[in-house]
């Protein structure tokens, strides 16, 4: 995350970052499940590949010379509002997924940058609402499971507090069908089924480092 003092690499650093990320998500099951649900017109009906934000935060510890270990809290949200072909009804959906995770990275230092390579591996929630304008009723739809992903992330020093960072990764996640609870479960729907909340995600990530000691 930040960068230890050229030619030193017996200091070990403890740092946080936290950014925005962007991504392009492949979840093919929802992408379905929502086209079929609200019966858009073809100017909005859903591609395969849709762009998602991500908002994240990374405590990370400097545990050898050349490795370091994190734990990464991520937020990806994504929101959408269509309105069927008859242009009569409206449905609206949108989903949070939580996504904490544990990384391990590989630590490629040089003169004012750092390189970590590595990846992670967490326990993931979401969080699945949708709204139908033509009744009026909602409800909120959710399940859990593994994450993974891979990364490589780069660093470049301001000053002696703050450093730079922009990264790159690659997500899969398995997250199960998703689910109703309480009384929602009990109450019988028409329509497809509830979808599987599996999907890919390649994402870039803007972030900002501040080093609490080294």
């Amino acid at each position: 995350m930040s960068q230890i003092a050229s030619g030193d690499s017996s200091g070990r650093f403890f740092d946080l970052t936290g950014g925005l990320g962007v991504g392009v998500q492949s979840a093919p099951s929802v992408v379905n499940y929502i086209n079929a649900i609200a019966q858009p017109g073809i100017s909005q009906k859903l591609d395969q590949f849709n762009a998602v934000p991500e908002f994240y935060l990374v405590p990370e510890l400097q545990v050898s010379k050349e490795w370091s270990v994190g734990i990464e809290y991520s937020l990806l949200t994504k929101s959408y509002s269509l309105t069927d072909a008859s242009g009569f009804s409206r449905t609206d959906i949108s989903y949070q997924v939580q996504m904490p995770s544990v990384l391990l990275h590989y630590l490629v230092l040089g003169e004012g940058f750092r390189l970590k390579l590595g990846g992670g591996i967490g326990y993931h929630f979401v969080k699945f609402d949708q709204n139908f304008g033509s009744t009026g009723t909602g409800e909120t739809l959710k399940s859990q499971g593994p994450g993974f992903k891979l990364d490589a992330i780069g660093n470049t020093k301001f000053d002696e507090t703050f450093y730079g960072s922009i990264g790159f990764d690659l997500r899969w996640d398995f997250l199960g069908t998703l689910s109703r609870s309480g009384a929602s479960a009990q109450v019988q729907r028409s329509g497809p089924p509830a979808p599987a909340m599996t999907f890919f995600d390649a994402g870039v990530k803007f972030g900002i480092t501040f080093q609490f000691f080294q």
